[in-house]
């Protein structure tokens, strides 16, 4: 599949919104066949790649971060928004589904450009940056949620996942690079789709953060990075969030898990 294009401005906003609503879709009846008894799962059972969550907690956060969302892509400023609320003790799926409902009109009914607040230095401060955020969410942790029901995992689509892959590296990274280890570190690590061709290199340095895209053989000097990761654009985005997948990684072990997620 090498040669996949990319995603990128309206078309990636229009996708992502597309994603949000397959995705939330495809969790929301999960959920139901998950109360019904139809799976190995119930509310309570842990979710394997998240062990200190429940489905219950699965569900409660999305639900209350796509109310977040929703109020961030609606309030049209950039200023930083009230917390997430906290989800109900009755009535969770049809909570989980009337907050979808909102967050899809929210980001129909808003132009990409319009002012927003995000949680990221790197993100733009748009409504298509939660377009964005919310579809790879919503897609990660629809996978955790078939894990916990003990369900065939539906895989991401080539070009959803890379734009995943690339968000984290260019967003998210970013995000956490105030924290340790990422604050006092010095790394260059090579990042490679192998289903889609697109490659990048991000260099860490102190606390900033430095992606470029192409050949991620070698960083800016010219000597190899100091770890690689090549798969799929579907694992990748599982390894970088920190699920299990089928990843070849080469070089620093310690250089590699800078990426991955908290």
């Amino acid at each position: 599949m090498d040669g996949v294009t990319s995603l990128v401005g309206e078309p990636l906003r229009l996708r992502c919104i597309e994603a949000v609503v397959e995705e939330g879709e495809r969790f929301g009846v999960l959920v139901q066949e998950v109360e019904a008894g139809l799976t190995a799962a119930h509310l309570d059972t842990p979710v394997p790649w998240v062990p200190a969550w429940t489905v219950r907690d699965l569900v409660g956060h999305l639900g209350a971060v796509h109310r977040w969302a929703t109020a961030i892509v609606q309030a049209g400023t950039t200023e930083p928004p009230p917390p997430p609320p906290r989800p109900p003790d009755d009535g969770l799926l049809d909570w989980y589904a009337a907050g979808l409902t909102d967050l899809v009109h929210a980001l129909r009914g808003t132009p990409g450009d319009s002012p927003c607040w995000h949680m990221s230095p790197a993100a733009p401060k748009a409504a298509a940056s939660w377009a964005r955020r919310q579809a790879h969410e919503l897609a990660v942790h629809r996978m955790d949620l078939e894990v916990a029901a003990g369900v065939p995992v539906t895989a991401v689509e080539a070009e959803l996942a890379e734009d995943g892959v690339d968000e984290v590296l260019r967003v998210v990274v970013p995000r956490w690079a105030h924290t340790e280890p990422l604050r006092t570190a010095t790394a260059s690590v090579a990042v490679r789709s192998t289903d889609t061709g697109r490659a990048w290199l991000v260099r860490l340095t102190d606390g900033a953060v430095e992606v470029r895209d192409g050949d991620a053989a070698t960083g800016a000097t010219g000597a190899p990075a100091d770890a690689r990761l090549e798969a799929p654009a579907g694992a990748l985005l599982r390894r970088l969030w920190g699920r299990p997948a089928e990843v070849a990684v080469t070089g620093d072990p310690a250089a590699e898990s800078l990426l991955r997620g908290r």
